[in-house]
């Protein structure tokens, strides 16, 4: 195996000075999934969220247009919106009163005179676009758009059912003691399948098809399960999206790093409406069992790398190839600058 090729340096899962570069880098530069659109079907909904530490909120305006904006008011930074979601007709910042139609326009500013140029102070937009029913956003002007920045995997997931065509079933989440990358370099690969999880290796045919693809810059797993032979297909997105098709359920996973090494997972699952509660319940427990025992290798994994004695490691092209994927992605984007 001559043609090994070394892991990311250790530090690089627990330097401050990294995780903030990865920051700017890496997730303020690609778009990020936010929720369904489900959650934002009518006229004046909105969803907060962040993205590396910047507080957003996307809304449903009048003419029913998806509009993304900072979650700062213009007068003096306050967010204009503290509730996670709520349904509203225009924005009122809590500290000063200053409002804002959904489109972000400035409609008033308590006290100031009436000379104040009110186009000047609109709400910050930031890009908002869909795919499959998922709302994504992106904070990056340059990027490219969402279809282009999915690649491959807009083409490869048509032959599985569509969003809009199951039942929203649940919203879970977990927070770890983990780097965000030390999740990613687990849930690119297989390698641990047999020995982390073997009770989802034994469902499953052995003939496991793990492929990386630029377009799109995702991991594909092509899978079969053992018991009733229908396919599936899970696709890992740089940097942080995984996406699990089948023929009667689908679950999309958003990787968000919190702190250096602290990261959070939330999960959503959908079902084909014939599917019962009965076999809803077992993937929903199923799932929680993997989750949970990615969680537990991952942390410690994170204690050793934190330990400073490990400097870095090897990989395989061969039983890793996602991985190595997976780190190449990161080395670009931090040498890109």
């Amino acid at each position: 195996m001559s043609n090994l090729i070394e892991s990311l340096p250790a530090d690089w899962y627990y330097s401050p000075e990294i995780f903030r570069k990865e920051s700017t880098r890496i997730f303020e530069r690609n778009w990020c999934f936010i929720c369904p659109e489900a959650e934002l079907a009518e006229s004046g909904q909105y969803i907060t969220s962040d993205i590396s530490g910047q507080s957003i909120v996307i809304c449903r305006d009048q003419s029913h247009q998806l509009r993304g904006y900072l979650n700062v008011c213009r007068h003096r930074a306050s967010p204009v919106c503290i509730k996670r979601t709520g349904k509203l007709t225009r924005f009122t910042c809590p500290y000063h009163a200053w409002s804002y139609n959904l489109d972000g326009q400035l409609l008033n500013a308590p006290g100031f005179d009436r000379n104040f140029d009110k186009t000047r102070y609109s709400l910050f937009p930031i890009r908002v676009a869909t795919w499959n029913s998922l709302v994504f956003v992106c904070l990056d002007a340059e990027c490219q758009g969402l279809n282009e920045w999915l690649g491959g995997v807009v083409k490869l997931t048509e032959q599985f059912p569509a969003v809009a065509d199951m039942e929203f079933h649940v919203r879970l989440s977990n927070t770890f003691p983990a780097n965000w990358k030390n999740y990613s370099d687990n849930s690119a690969e297989g390698y641990h399948l047999a020995t982390i999880h073997r009770d989802l290796s034994r469902s499953l045919m052995p003939e496991i098809r793990i492929t990386a693809h630029e377009d799109g810059k995702y991991v594909g797993f092509e899978v079969v399960n053992r018991e009733s032979g229908s396919p599936g297909y899970w696709a890992y997105k740089f940097p942080g999206l995984l996406m699990h098709f089948g023929e009667g359920s689908f679950n999309v996973e958003r990787i968000w790093p919190l702190e250096v090494n602290q990261s959070r997972t939330d999960r959503w699952f959908w079902f084909r409406p014939e599917i019962d509660d009965r076999e809803r319940t077992e993937t929903i427990r199923f799932s929680n069992q993997v989750m949970q025992e990615d969680i537990d290798i991952c942390t410690r994994v994170q204690e050793n790398l934190q330990a400073g004695h490990y400097d870095r490691g090897v990989l395989s092209p061969e039983r890793e190839p996602g991985t190595v994927f997976f780190q190449s992605c990161v080395r670009q984007a931090l040498e890109d600058g």
